[in-house]
Protein backbone atom coordinates (compact mmCIF):
# COMPACT_ATOMS: atom_id res chain seq x y z
CA UNK A 1 0.00 0.00 0.00
CA UNK A 2 1.30 3.46 -0.84
CA UNK A 3 0.33 7.09 -0.41
CA UNK A 4 1.79 10.37 -1.56
CA UNK A 5 3.26 12.91 0.84
CA UNK A 6 0.40 15.25 -0.07
CA UNK A 7 -2.14 12.57 0.89
CA UNK A 8 -0.34 11.85 4.16
CA UNK A 9 -0.17 15.53 5.13
CA UNK A 10 -3.82 16.01 4.23
CA UNK A 11 -4.71 13.04 6.43
CA UNK A 12 -2.69 14.51 9.30
CA UNK A 13 -4.58 17.79 9.00
CA UNK A 14 -7.81 15.83 9.60
CA UNK A 15 -6.59 13.91 12.66
CA UNK A 16 -8.96 14.27 15.62
CA UNK A 17 -7.95 16.77 18.28
CA UNK A 18 -7.32 15.37 21.77
CA UNK A 19 -6.24 16.90 25.04
CA UNK A 20 -2.84 15.94 26.48
CA UNK A 21 -4.50 14.30 29.49
CA UNK A 22 -6.38 11.96 27.17
CA UNK A 23 -3.22 11.06 25.27
CA UNK A 24 -0.67 10.47 28.03
CA UNK A 25 -1.97 9.00 31.29
CA UNK A 26 1.04 7.50 33.09
CA UNK A 27 4.16 8.93 31.52
CA UNK A 28 5.87 10.03 28.32
CA UNK A 29 9.17 8.95 26.76
CA UNK A 30 10.43 11.02 23.82
CA UNK A 31 13.11 9.56 21.55
CA UNK A 32 14.87 12.38 19.69
CA UNK A 33 17.45 11.66 16.97
CA UNK A 34 19.31 14.90 17.76
CA UNK A 35 19.11 17.66 20.34
CA UNK A 36 16.26 19.96 19.19
CA UNK A 37 13.97 17.27 17.73
CA UNK A 38 12.35 16.81 21.13
CA UNK A 39 11.44 20.51 21.30
CA UNK A 40 10.33 20.83 17.69
CA UNK A 41 8.10 17.78 17.57
CA UNK A 42 6.97 17.28 21.16
CA UNK A 43 7.79 20.46 23.08
CA UNK A 44 4.16 21.29 23.77
CA UNK A 45 3.27 17.78 24.88
CA UNK A 46 6.34 17.57 27.11
CA UNK A 47 5.41 20.84 28.80
CA UNK A 48 1.79 19.74 29.19
CA UNK A 49 2.80 16.46 30.80
CA UNK A 50 5.16 18.14 33.21
CA UNK A 51 2.52 20.74 34.13
CA UNK A 52 0.22 17.84 34.96
CA UNK A 53 2.87 16.22 37.14
CA UNK A 54 3.50 13.28 34.79
CA UNK A 55 7.01 11.85 34.41
CA UNK A 56 8.79 12.57 31.14
CA UNK A 57 11.99 10.96 29.88
CA UNK A 58 13.82 12.52 26.96
CA UNK A 59 16.22 10.19 25.17
CA UNK A 60 18.57 11.89 22.72
CA UNK A 61 20.09 9.37 20.36
CA UNK A 62 22.93 11.34 18.73
CA UNK A 63 24.95 14.23 20.08
CA UNK A 64 24.41 16.22 16.89
CA UNK A 65 28.10 17.00 16.41
CA UNK A 66 27.79 16.85 12.63
CA UNK A 67 25.66 19.97 12.13
CA UNK A 68 28.66 22.22 11.45
CA UNK A 69 31.42 19.95 10.12
CA UNK A 70 33.65 22.78 8.86
CA UNK A 71 33.71 24.84 12.03
CA UNK A 72 37.08 25.27 13.67
CA UNK A 73 35.74 27.21 16.63
CA UNK A 74 33.24 24.43 17.31
CA UNK A 75 34.98 21.22 16.33
CA UNK A 76 32.97 18.06 16.90
CA UNK A 77 33.72 17.48 20.61
CA UNK A 78 33.02 21.11 21.52
CA UNK A 79 29.88 21.21 19.38
CA UNK A 80 28.59 18.02 20.96
CA UNK A 81 29.06 19.53 24.42
CA UNK A 82 27.35 22.75 23.33
CA UNK A 83 24.39 20.84 21.99
CA UNK A 84 24.16 18.80 25.19
CA UNK A 85 23.97 22.02 27.21
CA UNK A 86 21.35 23.40 24.83
CA UNK A 87 19.26 20.24 25.18
CA UNK A 88 19.40 20.42 28.97
CA UNK A 89 18.39 24.08 28.90
CA UNK A 90 15.60 23.42 26.39
CA UNK A 91 14.11 20.56 28.35
CA UNK A 92 14.43 22.52 31.60
CA UNK A 93 12.30 25.24 29.98
CA UNK A 94 9.71 22.52 29.36
CA UNK A 95 9.82 21.42 33.00
CA UNK A 96 11.98 18.30 32.62
CA UNK A 97 14.65 17.81 35.30
CA UNK A 98 18.17 17.19 34.07
CA UNK A 99 18.22 13.67 35.45
CA UNK A 100 15.40 12.70 33.09
CA UNK A 101 17.35 13.72 29.97
CA UNK A 102 19.50 10.92 28.61
CA UNK A 103 22.15 10.94 25.88
CA UNK A 104 22.93 7.73 24.01
CA UNK A 105 25.82 9.44 22.19
CA UNK A 106 25.55 7.50 18.95
CA UNK A 107 27.36 9.05 15.97
CA UNK A 108 25.59 11.90 14.22
CA UNK A 109 24.63 10.94 10.63
CA UNK A 110 25.57 7.32 11.34
CA UNK A 111 23.05 6.09 13.91
CA UNK A 112 22.74 2.33 13.33
CA UNK A 113 19.39 0.65 12.83
CA UNK A 114 20.62 -2.92 13.26
CA UNK A 115 23.54 -4.85 14.66
CA UNK A 116 24.99 -5.09 18.19
CA UNK A 117 25.20 -1.32 18.79
CA UNK A 118 21.59 -0.87 17.73
CA UNK A 119 20.52 -3.77 19.95
CA UNK A 120 22.21 -2.17 22.97
CA UNK A 121 20.67 1.21 22.18
CA UNK A 122 17.19 -0.33 21.87
CA UNK A 123 17.57 -2.06 25.23
CA UNK A 124 18.66 1.22 26.79
CA UNK A 125 15.64 3.02 25.33
CA UNK A 126 13.40 0.32 26.79
CA UNK A 127 15.00 0.77 30.21
CA UNK A 128 14.59 4.54 30.13
CA UNK A 129 11.01 4.36 28.84
CA UNK A 130 9.84 1.89 31.46
CA UNK A 131 6.64 3.11 33.09
CA UNK A 132 5.59 5.33 30.18
CA UNK A 133 2.39 4.59 28.34
CA UNK A 134 3.37 6.75 25.36
CA UNK A 135 6.70 6.48 23.54
CA UNK A 136 7.16 9.10 20.82
CA UNK A 137 9.79 8.95 18.08
CA UNK A 138 10.32 10.62 14.74
CA UNK A 139 8.15 9.58 11.80
CA UNK A 140 9.40 6.56 9.88
CA UNK A 141 9.21 8.62 6.66
CA UNK A 142 11.39 11.49 7.88
CA UNK A 143 14.11 11.62 5.21
CA UNK A 144 17.08 12.03 7.57
CA UNK A 145 18.90 8.73 8.09
CA UNK A 146 19.25 9.30 11.84
CA UNK A 147 15.51 9.86 12.12
CA UNK A 148 14.77 6.62 10.31
CA UNK A 149 17.30 4.78 12.48
CA UNK A 150 15.84 6.27 15.67
CA UNK A 151 12.41 5.02 14.63
CA UNK A 152 13.90 1.56 14.10
CA UNK A 153 15.52 1.63 17.56
CA UNK A 154 12.30 2.72 19.25
CA UNK A 155 10.31 0.02 17.48
CA UNK A 156 12.84 -2.56 18.65
CA UNK A 157 12.56 -1.21 22.20
CA UNK A 158 8.79 -1.71 22.16
CA UNK A 159 9.32 -5.47 22.38
CA UNK A 160 10.17 -4.87 26.04
CA UNK A 161 7.42 -2.28 26.63
CA UNK A 162 4.14 -4.18 26.25
CA UNK A 163 2.20 -1.59 28.27
CA UNK A 164 3.24 1.32 26.06
CA UNK A 165 2.24 2.48 22.60
CA UNK A 166 4.61 3.87 19.99
CA UNK A 167 3.64 7.09 18.22
CA UNK A 168 5.54 8.98 15.53
CA UNK A 169 6.02 12.73 15.25
CA UNK A 170 7.02 14.27 11.90
CA UNK A 171 9.95 16.67 11.56
CA UNK A 172 11.61 16.64 8.13
CA UNK A 173 8.78 14.59 6.67
CA UNK A 174 6.78 17.82 6.69
CA UNK A 175 9.14 19.21 4.04
CA UNK A 176 9.10 16.28 1.60
CA UNK A 177 7.96 16.94 -2.00
CA UNK A 178 4.17 16.55 -2.14
CA UNK A 179 4.32 14.08 -5.03
CA UNK A 180 6.79 11.72 -3.33
CA UNK A 181 5.34 8.26 -2.76
CA UNK A 182 5.51 6.68 0.70
CA UNK A 183 5.29 2.98 1.36
CA UNK A 184 2.99 1.76 4.09
CA UNK A 185 -0.56 2.24 5.31
CA UNK A 186 -2.40 5.57 5.21
CA UNK A 187 -1.48 7.96 7.99
CA UNK A 188 -3.70 7.71 11.07
CA UNK A 189 -3.28 9.38 14.41
CA UNK A 190 -4.18 12.38 16.55
CA UNK A 191 -3.50 16.05 17.01
CA UNK A 192 -2.68 16.89 20.63
CA UNK A 193 -3.81 20.34 21.74
CA UNK A 194 -0.82 22.27 23.14
CA UNK A 195 -1.90 25.90 22.71
CA UNK A 196 -1.37 26.85 26.37
CA UNK A 197 2.20 25.55 26.15
CA UNK A 198 3.34 27.22 22.93
CA UNK A 199 5.33 29.87 24.81
CA UNK A 200 7.30 27.17 26.63
CA UNK A 201 7.82 25.34 23.36
CA UNK A 202 9.14 28.49 21.66
CA UNK A 203 11.51 29.06 24.57
CA UNK A 204 12.77 25.49 24.32
CA UNK A 205 13.39 25.76 20.58
CA UNK A 206 15.22 29.05 21.11
CA UNK A 207 17.53 27.33 23.60
CA UNK A 208 18.97 25.40 20.66
CA UNK A 209 20.82 28.50 19.51
CA UNK A 210 23.46 26.55 17.56
CA UNK A 211 20.66 25.38 15.27
CA UNK A 212 18.48 28.50 15.10
CA UNK A 213 21.00 31.38 14.99
CA UNK A 214 24.46 32.15 13.64
CA UNK A 215 26.06 31.21 16.96
CA UNK A 216 28.41 28.90 15.07
CA UNK A 217 29.60 31.61 12.72
CA UNK A 218 32.63 30.09 11.02
CA UNK A 219 30.87 27.43 8.93
CA UNK A 220 28.74 29.07 6.26
CA UNK A 221 27.62 25.67 5.02
CA UNK A 222 26.58 24.52 8.47
CA UNK A 223 23.04 23.58 9.38
CA UNK A 224 20.49 26.15 10.50
CA UNK A 225 16.74 25.81 10.93
CA UNK A 226 15.22 28.24 8.44
CA UNK A 227 12.32 30.48 9.52
CA UNK A 228 9.98 28.62 7.17
CA UNK A 229 10.81 25.33 8.84
CA UNK A 230 10.46 26.76 12.33
CA UNK A 231 7.03 28.08 11.37
CA UNK A 232 5.86 24.49 10.84
CA UNK A 233 6.15 23.94 14.58
CA UNK A 234 4.16 27.00 15.66
CA UNK A 235 0.82 25.22 15.44
CA UNK A 236 -1.33 24.95 18.60
CA UNK A 237 -1.51 21.18 18.12
CA UNK A 238 1.23 18.60 17.66
CA UNK A 239 0.87 15.64 15.30
CA UNK A 240 1.31 12.04 16.38
CA UNK A 241 0.99 9.20 13.89
CA UNK A 242 0.19 5.68 14.96
CA UNK A 243 0.14 3.66 17.01
CA UNK A 244 3.02 2.44 14.89
CA UNK A 245 2.94 -1.10 13.59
Amino acid sequence: MTQSVAQALAAMARFPLVEPANFVRRGLAVVAPHPDDESLGCGGLIAACRAAGLPVSVIIVSGGAGSHPNSRLHAAPRLAELRRREALEATARLGVPGGAVHFLELPDRFVPSDGPVADRAARRIAELAAGADVVAVTWRHDPHADHKASFALARMAMRELPQARLWEYPIWGLTLPPEEVLDGPPAEGVKVAVGPFLAAKRAAIAAHASQTTDLVSDDLQGFRLAPGVLALFEEPAETFIGPAS
